[in-house]
């Protein structure tokens, strides 16, 4: 009988452990078919969702690339317009286009050689007369540095050209744009093909008409950099159709070459109405250039993925696609299943953010002049276009001090102030004046924050977020510069009378002011003549400037008259700063007058001032010390 039960209980213990086996294949089986069903659903979800995101990527990078097309050419062509200005307003240039003599002329035109230097797409610069007559003209020979002045006798009557009839038609301070063509030399196209712009401007001075500056510039090398793109084929259309940017070059220039290749030939299966819009098919987009080429040209920029990029996302997707369903098939256990979706798309989300951020964070570096600095005032990280702007590199910035920008033309106070600010945790904004590693001068308008810790309680660093404004400053100073005596000009004493005021008025900063005349200066005009006033005018300017502090605001307030506005100054270091210009004039020897006094009037304000009544109590003194004998300085403290 116990031999019976033992039997017995083996026979169950044996189907007991052949049905755990038969369970276990059955929930493996289950698992599996489910896994293969959920892994053939995801991957087709994914390669779609995949193939779909990258579309919107494709839709959002032809804009950012037709963004950097447009600033290269605006850049480009900006760049052409600045160095016609600088030319118009040279005094060099605005001499020789008043007295028309040889020397002058000369001089212009080295002028003209030297902007042809600096700009070496530059082939043709002209300077023509009111009438169309070419008064000095530059060519240069293709592809070389050999810059030369064609001379007189060569000169042509430019007259009737478009290019002088249209420019007149523009209005000062304009620039007329020619249309994007090929240069002709002698009747025929120049070979090699030599693209060419042309960009020109009328010269007015003191409203009176003079000419027009015209340049002639190579589009060759601009057109190659738009042509370099690692994702689209890049087409320059125009108004016809013809191509003026292929990736083909021997389907460029039809209009002038009659190679019969237009954008229609190119894509005959997109109709005309098709490029009327921003996009012409799956893959390719269009964008207007009218407002880039402001030459009623009708430029369009043609995008185009390339075939090799949109076969290798394809490849791309599908192969992840295929490795993903392998994973979720090899993986199918309930944790799996249940985590494989949030995980795919967390990682789609974070590798999408990450390429942006590193998208966006190239394009901060290489146009935002950026600087990081530590609390021990040594910089800990520069930013590629601070490096383009300094002619700095990286590795000779970091661990040096931020005044190795320092011009040493502004007051120490201004940077007093702003480590005052960002040390305290505040942000501070305004205008640097910075040398670059050459010793050139470049300006910067400037935000620098300070970098808290988590718990917002201390400083670790600042950061310095800037915008290179030279050229505004530029046209600034000139626009606040007596030309004469290049002092500050009445503008400008009026504009630092006014902030002057109003910081007297809000913060009770004192100032006082010096109103100079120069003695008798009337009988130097009648005796000499105005070229030696104008001397003695320069001469004095020069004595001011030498004797005045880098605070002082030193200007030509008319005439013979010169205005000091002496910021943080009372009337007693102000009278004594009058009275020792006073005694530098009486003691210095004037070119060919030999020697002049000036009489001077000296006010501090007051808290019932406004700016006319401080002007004419300054006015006042001045009238007295020319009342009472001249070469004298009268101040509150004598009146």
């Amino acid at each position: 009988m116990n031999e019976y039960f033992d039997t017995m209980i083996l026979l169950r213990n044996k189907m007991k452990t052949k049905n755990i086996k038969l369970l276990y294949i059955q929930n493996i089986i289950l698992f599996l078919v489910f896994g293969a069903a959920v892994a053939i659903v995801t991957t087709y979800l994914n390669f779609n969702l995949n193939f779909e995101l990258e579309q919107k990527k494709i839709d959002k990078n032809s804009i950012y690339v037709s963004n950097m097309i447009k600033t290269k050419i605006n850049n480009y062509l900006h760049k052409v317009e600045n160095a016609l200005l600088a030319i118009q307003k040279n005094d060099l240039f605005i001499d020789y286009i008043q007295n028309q003599d040889q020397n002058s002329k000369n001089i212009v035109q080295n002028l003209f050689i030297n902007s042809m230097y600096n700009n070496e797409n530059f082939f043709q610069l002209r300077f023509l007369d009111k009438n169309g007559i070419e008064k000095i003209r530059l060519d240069r020979k293709r592809h070389t540095n050999n810059i030369f002045v064609v001379k007189d006798e060569k000169l042509q009557d430019k007259s009737k050209r478009y290019y002088f009839t249209e420019t007149l038609n523009s209005k000062s301070g304009e620039y007329w744009h020619s249309k994007l063509d090929l240069n002709v030399e002698n009747g025929e196209i120049e070979k090699p093909l030599k693209p060419t712009y042309r960009i020109s401007t009328n010269v007015y001075y003191k409203g009176k008409f003079y000419g027009i500056l015209i340049v002639n510039v190579e589009m060759t090398k601009l057109l190659t950099a738009l042509r370099n793109n690692n994702q689209f084929l890049v087409y320059l259309i125009d108004n016809e159709g013809n191509f003026i940017l292929n990736p083909n070059q021997n389907k460029e220039w039809g209009k002038y070459l009659n190679n019969g290749h237009t954008v229609f030939s190119e894509f005959p299966d997109i109709s005309e109405d098709a490029f009327s819009s921003n996009t012409f098919n799956e893959f390719g987009y269009i964008f207007p250039l009218k407002d880039t080429f402001t030459n009623n040209e009708n430029i369009r920029l043609l995008l185009k993925v390339k075939d090799e990029y949109l076969k290798n996302v394809k490849t791309d997707n599908i192969s992840y696609a295929y490795t993903l369903g392998i994973i979720i098939l090899l993986i199918s256990l309930p944790i799996g299943l249940i985590i494989s979706y949030p995980v795919s798309k967390i990682y789609m989300t974070t590798n999408k953010l990450y390429s942006e951020n590193l998208r966006y964070i190239d394009t901060i570096d290489k146009y935002v002049i950026t600087m990081t600095v530590g609390t021990n005032k040594k910089i800990t990280d520069v930013s590629s276009a601070l490096c383009n702007v300094s002619g700095y590199k990286k590795e000779e910035l970091i661990g040096e001090k931020p005044s190795i920008f320092k011009s040493g033309e502004m007051d120490d106070k201004v940077y007093k102030d702003l480590w005052s600010k960002i040390t305290n945790g505040f942000v501070w904004s305004g205008d640097l004046q910075n040398k670059t590693k050459d010793g050139s001068v470049y300006w910067l308008k400037t935000n620098i924050l300070p970098n808290l810790s988590f718990d917002n309680k201390v400083v670790e660093s600042y950061t310095s977020l800037s915008e290179d404004i030279t050229d505004k400053k530029q046209i600034e100073i000139i626009s606040q510069t007596d030309k004469l005596t290049q002092l500050y000009n009445r503008v400008k004493l009026d504009e630092s009378l006014e902030n002057e005021m109003n910081r007297f008025t809000r913060h009770n900063d004192i100032f006082s002011i010096i109103l100079i005349d120069i003695d008798k200066f009337k009988s130097v005009n009648d005796n000499y003549g105005h070229q030696v006033g104008d001397s003695v005018l320069i001469e004095l300017s020069k004595i001011l400037k030498k004797h005045g502090r880098k605070t002082d605001i030193v200007g030509r307030w008319g005439g013979e008259e010169f205005m000091i506005i002496c910021i943080d100054t009372d009337i007693k270091g102000a009278s004594h700063f009058a009275q020792n210009l006073r005694a530098s004039v009486e003691e210095y020897k004037f070119d060919v007058v030999k020697h002049k006094t000036i009489s001077v009037g000296v006010t501090e304000v007051k808290r019932t001032d406004n700016i006319q009544t401080l002007i004419k109590r300054v006015d006042e003194y001045l009238y007295e010390a020319k009342e009472n004998g001249r070469n004298k300085v009268i101040s509150d403290l004598e009146s």
